[in-house]
């Protein structure tokens, strides 16, 4: 699907290190016209990738070139300064958290959706009437 999204960690993840979804993930990726997250992502992917090496999922050397990867992955990145406060509206309101918080923020912001694999997020986001602002990553 062409166009601009926010792409989350759920995504972001997928991309890195071989996960059911991944192709899917790869594809919508490389069809986007522009990515871009709030800077949250690369603090969120290096958990992630953290996660992998202590469960001997990855080896320290591939979740470092999935962290260091991540930059080049978007066109842009906003400061979490500037969405804090609809983060915590948004989570306040509708009981995302305030990092899902973020995600959403900047898709408002922007005009544009959140592209996740996360379906409590989606979820959420229908029972929110905020579904306009996701696109999940079908299976």
């Amino acid at each position: 699907m062409s166009g601009s999204f926010v792409i989350d960690a759920s995504v972001a993840a997928k991309l890195h290190f071989l996960e059911e979804g991944s192709g899917r993930a790869a594809a919508f990726v490389e069809d986007a016209d522009r990515l871009i997250a709030p800077d949250l992502l690369h603090i969120e992917v290096a958990s992630i990738a953290a996660k992998k090496v202590r469960r001997a999922i990855a080896s320290p050397d591939r979740a470092r070139l999935a962290v260091s990867a991540t930059t080049q992955l978007l066109d842009a990145t906003a400061s979490l300064s500037d969405l804090a406060m609809r983060a915590f509206e948004l989570a306040a309101a509708h009981g995302f958290s305030a990092y899902d918080g973020a995600y959403l923020a900047l898709a408002e912001m922007e005009d544009i959706q959140v592209v996740t694999a996360d379906r409590k997020l989606a979820r959420r986001a229908a029972e929110s009437r905020l579904s306009h602002l996701v696109h999940l990553l079908e299976d």
